[in-house]
């Protein structure tokens, strides 16, 4: 009975023991996370920022030397090794990086032409449509910038015309395999379901819209965002003359569905109605109701501008409170103005919580998710999502980017940063590019409906960069695909 006793007490030490050393390294991973973040983070802002200055291109041989050190740097943490070894590492990439943002500046103005030409190209997803020219052109333009980063001004001036036309014939190239080629597809397909017999109206158009992007692209090179929005009106006229071709024959082989038809139609505009606070009759057709719809809609947008211009006279309110605050701190003196500030201090900070929780009650759980890093809070857009490849921001999508509009005013004074991040599907560099597109919509939405000052509010694109989860399952590139708003709160004054 005592052997058993005693075997039963060392199992149940083993136990302890094992479940102590898990849970140790638990947090000494997590610990080690953490520090990873505060030693590398000044560096990471650096390294995004000149990511977004098109320093890889602009000034390339220091920007692989930053990355080089930057790379050891994590290799060294990771194995283990002194911080002041890896902060001295760090230090030499924020060199590095600070060299490419000063080269960057004169690269700017020398390749003004080529960087239009590379973006328009980028645009055009050349890298997959027209790789080949694309990396041609992508080898010339970084010859030439070291040639810079040398000195080498007017050499590299002198070569700046043959590179913009390698982009421009990347770009051209995918343009016509991209959109053309992709409308060409649909009008086959629409000719095969018989759209030109039963939608004529709208195929005719499509054809003609088609046959004008090709004349342009044919005859006037300069005119690519003529051709491709043709491209894009007749693709959007073959996909419409295809859904109204499949709706005829279908309503002709159940003739008795037309009833049904029209009603799914007044559900469609009777659940908008609704939304906007009538309920709609449709003795008269569809005309009046949509009428309305319209009326409420100019209505909701003069609401609007009443509302900017009432937070601009409370962020002038606040403006003023804020001097009023640093008048009396002035002229407090002693102890009692020291107790007063710290009294202060303690109720600004309650006030910051307060709003910080207001914040997290606005979204639901679909949309997004509140984060907290350091000074920073984090919004983290899940229900914000693109089309493959696209930076266009949806109607629906609106409604989620009011509430940001509201959580971003209830914090007045402070910086914005949009962080655009994508999967590892593609091409990287258009990628890069992709994540800075849709940053850079959604601040140009927010500059458009808050009246936000430009130098607020700052759009980054990490690309791939930054992943929050595997990019091997769908589930995970799906995460990685991610719009973040950052807002800096640092001392603000509530």
């Amino acid at each position: 009975m005592t052997a058993l006793i005693k075997a039963n007490l060392k199992n149940w030490a083993l136990v302890f023991l094992a479940t102590a050393f898990l849970f140790s390294a638990t947090v000494f991973a997590q610990n080690r996370g953490d520090l990873q973040e505060t030693i590398f983070r000044n560096t990471d802002k650096l390294l995004a920022l000149a990511r977004s200055e098109q320093v890889s291109i602009l000034s390339p041989s220091n920007f692989k030397n930053a990355l080089d050190k930057y790379n050891q740097a994590q290799r060294d943490f990771k194995n283990g090794k002194q911080l002041k070894k890896i902060e001295k590492k760090l230090s030499e990439v924020r060199t590095y990086l600070n060299k490419c943002l000063d080269a960057a500046k004169l690269g700017k103005i020398t390749f003004e032409s080529t960087l239009k030409a590379r973006e328009d190209a980028l645009k055009a997803n050349a890298p997959q449509y027209a790789e080949e020219q694309f990396n041609l052109a992508e080898q010339a333009f970084l010859s030439t910038a070291k040639k810079l980063e040398k000195g080498d001004i007017k050499n590299a001036r002198r070569r700046v015309p043959g590179i913009d036309q390698k982009y421009r014939a990347a770009e051209l190239n995918a343009i016509k395999i991209s959109i053309i080629g992709n409308v060409r597809n649909l009008m086959k397909q629409a000719k095969e379901v018989e759209a030109n017999k039963y939608s004529p109206i709208i195929y005719a158009n499509a054809r003609k819209l088609l046959n004008e992007a090709e004349a342009i692209l044919n005859t006037n090179r300069r005119s690519e965002t003529s051709a491709k929005e043709k491209a894009e009106a007749a693709e959007a006229e073959a996909k419409h003359a295809i859904f109204i071709t499949r709706q005829t024959k279908w309503l002709k082989k159940n003739d008795k569905e037309w009833e049904n038809f029209m009603l799914d139609r007044e559900i469609i505009i009777e659940a908008i109605a609704r939304e906007l606070g009538f309920t709609p009759t449709f003795d008269d057709g569809l005309d009046k109701p949509l009428k309305r719809i319209a009326q409420i809609s100019r209505n909701l947008q003069n609401e609007k501008k009443e509302l900017i211009k009432e937070v601009e006279e409370k962020n002038a309110e606040l403006r003023k409170l804020d001097k009023d605050i640093l008048a009396y701190r002035e002229k407090e003196q002693g102890l009692q103005a020291e107790l007063q500030e710290k009294r202060y201090k303690l109720e600004m900070k309650k006030r910051r919580e307060d709003r910080i929780r207001s914040v997290e009650e606005m979204f639901a759980a679909q949309e997004a998710v509140m984060l907290r890093q350091g000074d920073d809070i984090i919004i983290r857009l899940i229900g914000l999502t693109f089309g493959s490849g696209k930076s266009t921001i949806e109607p629906e999508l609106f409604r989620l980017l009011s509430t940001v509009q509201r959580a971003i005013r209830k914090f007045p004074s402070s910086p914005i940063t949009i962080e655009g991040h994508t999967d590892s599907r593609g091409d990287a560099r258009f990628n890069e590019n992709l994540s800075y597109e849709r940053a850079m919509a959604v601040k140009q939405y927010l500059l458009a409906n808050m009246g936000l000052e430009q130098s607020r509010i700052t759009a980054l694109g990490y690309g791939e960069s930054k992943p929050i989860a595997t990019n091997e399952t769908s589930e995970g590139r799906s995460k990685n695909r991610r719009i973040d708003v950052v807002i800096s709160l640092g001392q603000e004054v509530l």
